[in-house]
Parts: structure tokens; C-alpha cells; sequence
């Protein structure tokens, strides 16, 4: 029995050595001289938690956001330091929204909550049940909105966490966004949903030209998003009608990006598509890619940047040429940030890079 006793714990210990050894992630290898071309130059490099999910947000010298470790991170963009963290009751989903001194995160299981923390401190200001979230939060004309994975849409106050109304609508996977000075746009897995902020009462009903997975973006009167059925739509949020449909390689699931009235749009398949959003809209392939596109797409100082798969984020001129690139842990699922004097790189294991022009 001894000897069995002796085997047994050191199977333990080589199943734990094993363990860390899988979980160990090491740096990414830099890149040549000649791979990163005309790239900005890293300030610094920091680890906050594990990987980042979902909305980062950003206010004066500080950047803000929820890993999967059940933490929101403050973190200081001038030395990269970790100013607080905030663990919650579960895991944090669609990252954090930000509204004046006001840090607001929702969680899934094994809770489903959503918390108001003190953007200087961490500090919890207040903290309410509404069932497990599984979308973004948004925040419009004084209610704070949030989809449940149920398929309700509770509205909450921003200042108590006071529960204001409940709407049983379907599974949405985006944040709601604004239609119009009193109401928001929520998509659903089959139906688009107008629905008034102060009651929640739905205003106007349409089925969805396509899944929606991908958050939408404002071009002119009208809100473009993707879907998994292969398509970039625009949609007038006054009457839910389509402006306008494209249909692409591959389903789209991250959001596309603007420049002027020029949209480019990434596809899981690795293409970029221009499209330029007239009367008589057509989806262009810019370039086909080979490796597969897993962030955003994020437009700076008139460049595309792409964040892949494996670790690379890459800025493309509007013709499609790579100008540079930069190397962080894999994979890149959140666009870098804009700073006014270069980008904030958020690498898949909780890493940031401070780049500098």
C-alpha cells in the first residue's frame, strides 16, 4: 500500500508539473527589423490579470477593463502599473462601460449581476441580480440596459441599480444601441427590436436580415454591422427597414470600420472588403489574408489595423499593403486603443503594449 501511496502522489505531482506547464504561456518572439517595418516603438509592456474580454474604455491617463479572471483593472497608461482591480461574483461578460466616475460590469454565471464601481477607487457603489448577462451593457437617456442570456432586456438606474423595467424579447448578443433621442436598437438571433429606454415598451418590430454578432457602428443616419450568414448590413433605425446588404466570403463577427463613407470589413476567412456606402453599394476585396482576422477592424490616422489569431496586430494601407506590425501574445480578439501620441495593444493573456510614434 505504500508503494501505491508513493505512486499515487507522485502521478499528482507530475499531473500538477503538467498542468502549469500547459498553462504556461511564454512572451511572444519579437519580430526582425524587416518584419515590423515602420512600427511605432513600445514604451512599455504590463500584465493585468488574464485575458481581457469584451469593451475596454479609456478616460484621461487611465484604461479600464475586465479579464477572465473576474477582475476590472485600472490601469496607468504613463507606466503601465496597475492603479486597482475589482474582483466580482462571476465571470465578467462584454468587458465595461464607462460613464462619468462610473465603471459599470455585468456577470454570468455563477451570478448574474451587474456592478457599479467607483472609476478613481474600485470601489463598489452598488450591485443588483438580474439574471445571467450575455451581452454588453449600454447606457442611454438615464437607464442602463442589459440582455440577459434568457432572452429579457432589463433596464436598470444608473445611480441605484434600481430594476426600472424587464422586457422579454429574445437572446441578444450585442449591446443595445441608440435609434433616437428616447429609444434603442436591440438585435436579437432572429428579430430587430425598437424599444423605448424610459419603459422598455417594444415601439417598432422587424426580422433581422441575418444573425448578429458582430456590435454595430453609425455611418450617417444608419447603423452597419455583420452577420454570420456571410453579409455587411446598414439599417435605418427610424423605421428598421434596410438600406442596404452586401454579401461577403465568410461570416463577419467583428465590428468593420469607417473611414469617410468607405467601410472595410474583415471576414473569418481572412479577407478585408471596401465597401463604399452609396446608392448602389458593392463589397471590393482589398486583400485576402492568410491568417485568420480575430479582432475588430480599427481605423488610425488613415491606416486599417488587424489583430490575428497569431498575435500579430498589422496595419494596412487603404489599398491593402502592410506598412507594419507588431507582435503580442495570441490571439489579438480587441483592436488596439487610440492614444494621441500612438496605441494601447491588448494581446490575448492579459498584456497590454504601450506603443509610441
Amino acid at each position: 500500500m505504500g508503494v501505491r501511496r508513493g505512486a499515487f502522489s507522485v502521478a499528482l505531482l507530475l499531473g500538477g508539473v503538467n498542468a502549469g506547464c500547459v498553462n504556461l504561456r511564454p512572451p511572444p518572439a519579437p519580430l526582425s527589423a524587416e518584419a515590423a517595418g515602420g512600427a511605432p516603438n513600445q514604451v512599455w509592456t504590463t500584465r493585468a490579470g488574464r485575458r481581457f474580454t469584451g469593451r475596454t474604455a479609456l478616460t484621461g491617463d487611465t484604461f479600464y477593463g475586465a479579464g477572465v479572471d473576474r477582475k476590472v483593472y485600472a490601469v496607468d497608461l504613463e507606466s503601465g502599473a496597475v492603479r486597482w482591480s475589482a474582483r466580482l461574483s462571476g465571470m465578467i461578460v462584454g468587458g465595461v462601460l464607462l460613464s462619468g466616475d462610473t465603471i459599470y460590469a455585468a456577470t454570468s454565471r455563477p451570478q448574474g449581476r451587474v456592478t457599479a464601481l467607483d472609476r478613481g477607487t474600485g470601489k463598489k457603489i452598488w450591485e443588483k441580480g438580474t439574471g445571467t448577462v450575455g451581452a454588453p451593457l449600454a447606457l442611454w437617456r438615464g437607464m442602463l440596459i442589459a440582455p440577459t442570456q434568457l432572452g429579457d432586456v432589463v433596464g436598470l438606474d444608473p445611480s441605484t441599480g434600481t430594476i426600472k423595467w424587464r422586457r422579454r424579447l429574445g437572446v441578444a448578443r450585442v449591446s443595445a444601441v441608440p435609434a433616437d433621442s428616447a429609444s434603442v436598437l436591440v438585435a436579437t438571433v432572429d428579430s430587430l427590436f425598437v424599444i423605448g429606454t424610459a419603459d422598455g415598451e417594444v415601439v417598432r418590430r422587424a426580422r433581422s436580415p441575418g444573425t448578429i454578432l458582430s456590435p454595430w457602428i453609425s455611418l450617417d443616419s444608419s447603423l452597419v454591422a455583420g452577420t454570420t450568414d456571410s453579409l455587411v448590413i446598414s439599417i435605418r433605425p427610424r423605421d428598421l427597414s434596410v438600406s442596404w446588404q452586401v454579401k461577403v466570403d465568410a461570416p463577419v463577427l467583428d465590428s468593420p470600420a469607417a473611414i469617410g463613407d468607405t467601410l472595410y470589413a474583415a471576414t473569418r476567412r481572412g479577407t478585408l472588403y471596401r465597401i463604399i456606402a452609396d446608392s448602389a453599394p458593392q463589397a471590393t476585396p482589398v486583400v485576402a489574408l492568410d491568417w485568420a482576422i480575430t479582432a475588430p477592424v480599427t481605423v488610425m490616422d488613415g491606416q486599417i489595423l488587424l489583430g490575428g489569431a497569431d498575435g500579430a496586430i498589422r496595419a494596412l494601407a487603404p489599398n491593402g499593403a502592410e506598412q507594419w506590425r507588431v507582435q503580442v501574445w495570441r490571439p489579438v480578439e480587441l483592436g488596439p486603443v487610440a492614444l494621441s501620441d500612438g496605441l494601447l495593444a491588448v494581446g490575448g493573456d492579459g498584456d497590454l503594449h504601450r506603443y509610441r510614434r
